[in-house]
């Protein structure tokens, strides 16, 4: 695939991706996504021949950018508690940048059961190893005594939940607080996420 091709095919992913979020997976179609590239109908389907193709590529691009971002907590010799700030950090500023995924994750995978199943399948094998590595520290600290005994399992939900419930709040907590300015939000979104950072914190210390 040449340079033009890579950059069509990028080009009506991030209008399906659009059209996704804005509509849900349901009520988007390809004639809007096709529109929204400023591509053919035609040629749309070259590149991806069913709508749920053009849905499971971004989730797996998804999934890979976060898996990415994980990973790299993992390269340098950090002590357990930059560990879990990175965490935090990371999936929080990931949020930052898909403001609109939390919900659309609630509404198109979780409520949806064949969604739900192929997304599983498909973030399992690519998280699975990070989530070993990170329970290996875990059981390490512990084992010292650094921190109180808890579960992987606890920890990454806890993780997870209180990053995700910022996003899916945000448009209430938007026009509740008058966050309508770009500048005014970002820095809101900043010490929230040190906020999170060091509520997690706080709840592993004995």
């Amino acid at each position: 695939m040449n340079n033009s091709e890579l950059n069509t095919e990028q080009i009506i992913l991030a209008a399906a991706e659009a059209e996704f979020l804005e509509k849900g997976y349901g009520n988007a179609k390809t004639v809007g996504i096709a529109a929204r590239a400023s591509v053919s109908h035609s040629m749309l389907h070259y590149y991806f021949r069913t709508k749920e193709q053009l849905f499971q590529k971004i989730f797996k691009e998804k999934v890979e950018t976060i898996t990415q971002m994980f990973s790299g907590i993992f390269e340098q010799n950090r002590a357990f508690e930059e560990v879990i700030r990175s965490f935090v950090e990371t999936q929080f500023n990931f949020l930052m940048q898909n403001q609109r995924l939390p919900q659309f994750v609630i509404s198109e995978i979780i409520l949806n059961k064949n969604n739900r199943q192929w997304a599983i399948e498909t973030l399992f094998p690519q998280i699975f190893p990070i989530y070993c590595a990170l329970e290996k520290m875990l059981n390490d600290e512990i084992s010292k005594g650094t921190i109180r005994r808890i579960s992987i399992r606890d920890l990454t939900l806890n993780i997870i939940s209180i990053n995700i419930a910022v996003f899916v709040a945000l448009p209430v907590v938007k026009e509740a607080f008058q966050l309508n300015d770009s500048e005014v939000l970002d820095n809101f979104l900043v010490q929230k996420r040190e906020i999170n950072v060091q509520f997690i914190l706080n709840a592993l210390r004995p």
